[in-house]
């Protein structure tokens, strides 16, 4: 089975983190090695005065997020929700750096099977082994710059080799991100030359998700990229090109998503 040599063509989005948070920074990994596995670094403050709450959307993605005092370090471990989720309240006045892993990724092994992590903030010690030695280089970093060379660094010692079920998922992903999203899952079965059940039981077990779930959630999120960010562009342009057969099809799957419909959401942002 071929891969793509990246997964450039999915961008997984949480734009309230930005909206929500002070100082907000991020970077997509583009030419190192470990691109096809981390979708986004990024970093941000929490308010000083007011408490900072924050509502994760489906992306099928898995988070790392490190609060950075260094008097009182942590780290959790955020799952993908199934529909726009409000996280608990954050420590006050305090700097976090994030790590969003592509669903497919091939670094970390954790010790649950993904589909009883979903829509959850867990403390990372909980799921994975040898946790504290990544938070305390993440909290020696003095800088965003800083913190994600570190942890590139980190990431080589803990590359894993594919097992054959894993490979199996990552060429479906794959083919998921290349009809962005809207590929048949039986077509998906045919050209994969497995089964729809087992090709769903490994869905579940590696990302949480089935894979008819996960192609919803990649549409949804191409989507709404394009939705919030190309102001002026014909709503009905964006609604076909992502597969949706009208505009009530496409209020429909948002809705089912973020509980809002997308005209709603979009006033969430008082920049756009």
């Amino acid at each position: 089975m071929s891969t793509l040599l990246d997964n450039q063509i999915y961008f997984p989005s949480q734009p309230e983190i930005k909206q929500n948070t002070l100082y907000y920074q991020e970077l997509k990994p583009a030419g190192v090695w470990y691109s096809k596995d981390v979708a986004l670094f990024y970093q941000f403050t929490t308010y000083a005065d007011t408490a900072t709450f924050l509502s994760l959307i489906p992306d099928g993605c898995f988070d790392f997020l490190f609060c950075c005092d260094p008097a009182n370090p942590s780290a959790y471990l955020w799952t993908s929700p199934l529909y726009r989720k409000k996280q608990p309240e954050f420590r006050k006045d305090c700097q976090y750096f994030g790590v969003r892993f592509f669903p497919e990724q091939s670094i970390f092994k954790l010790n649950e099977s993904m589909d009883l992590l979903l829509a959850q903030q867990i403390p990372l010690n909980e799921v994975l082994n040898e946790v504290e030695p990544m938070v305390e280089l993440i909290i020696s970093g003095k800088s965003f710059s800083e913190r994600i060379q570190l942890f590139g660094e980190y990431l080589q010692e803990k590359q894993l080799k594919l097992e054959k079920d894993q490979k199996m998922v990552r060429y479906a992903i794959d083919q998921i991100y290349s009809s962005r999203g809207t590929v048949n899952v039986q077509d998906l079965s045919d050209s994969i030359g497995y089964s729809e059940q087992h090709i769903r039981r490994k869905f579940e077990s590696y990302i949480g998700f089935s894979p008819k779930q996960f192609c919803q959630i990649v549409r949804f999120q191409n989507t709404l990229d394009m939705y919030l960010d190309r102001k002026g562009e014909d709503l009905l342009d964006i609604i076909y090109e992502n597969g949706y057969y009208d505009q009530a099809h496409f209020i429909k799957g948002f809705k089912k998503f973020i509980h809002l419909t997308p005209k709603q959401y979009k006033k969430l942002f008082t920049n756009i």
